[in-house]
């Protein structure tokens, strides 16, 4: 999987979850095996931490060829 795949690939991920109002994906502009991920929770009761963390757990059971890749994922949400 290339970075470019596993991105669009996080892309749909994130377009299936109910609680992610707006998010970014991107390739590291300083990092070639590094994939940065910002999500707004909008005005969820979520922990955004939390949340950070189980997604990137999620990203690497349904995506395993993201291994190749350091994933970064911030989430944050309107206070």
């Amino acid at each position: 999987m290339t970075i470019n795949e596993a991105v669009t690939a996080i892309e749909k991920l994130l377009a299936a979850t109910s609680v992610v109002a707006s998010s970014q994906v991107r390739p590291s502009g300083d990092d070639v095996d590094v994939i940065k991920v910002w999500v707004d929770l909008g005005s969820s009761k979520l922990d955004p931490d939390a949340w950070a963390k189980a997604f990137e757990g999620e990203i690497r059971k349904q995506l395993p060829g993201a291994a190749a890749y350091r994933i970064q994922v911030r989430a944050e949400q309107e206070v």
